[in-house]
């Protein structure tokens, strides 16, 4: 239950509409993550997922983007997504970027340039920036989710 608007049960949408100026920049700052040059919708939103996970951000784990389902992300591998680093489902890339997610979540000091290498290896130095830029956006959301009580969206819940 949300401390906000009188208690109970709110959307993250519910909860930006306090902040219309900002519910709309962070839309529009969100489209240009997803659009990056380089950036594979399906790795963006398995770290996108990850990040929600170790938070446990319920709203956004309910949320689906659909340039990854479009993509071709299945339930069945986000249901398999905590397994990743042992899972032969997922790609050395999507591995060596899930990593890097959960280092930017946990342990930031603990990022270092083996971890950074593979990543690069992977997208390229445009590609890295532009998922570091994500991580920092899905971090913050998710722990403001998280802080808020934010309820997954009607549309997404199960």
């Amino acid at each position: 239950m949300s401390w906000v608007l009188g208690g109970g049960e709110h959307s993250f949408a519910e909860l930006m509409a306090l902040r219309p100026n900002l519910a709309a920049d962070v839309e529009a700052f969100s489209a240009q993550l997803w659009s990056a040059p380089g950036m594979d919708p399906v790795t963006l939103e398995l770290c996108r997922l990850r990040v929600a996970q170790l938070h446990g951000a319920r709203a956004a784990l309910a949320e689906r983007r659909p340039e990854a389902a479009a993509a071709g992300l299945s339930e069945a591998r986000i249901a398999r997504l905590a397994d990743y680093g042992r899972d032969p489902a997922f790609s050395a890339s999507e591995r060596a970027c899930l990593e890097l997610s959960e280092l930017f979540v946990m342990d930031p000091s603990a990022i270092d340039d083996t971890t950074f290498a593979a990543v690069r290896n992977a997208l390229g130095e445009p590609g890295t920036v532009a998922l570091l830029e994500a991580l920092a956006v899905f971090d913050g959301f998710s722990r403001a989710q998280v802080m808020l009580d934010a309820a997954p969206a009607p549309e997404t819940s199960a």
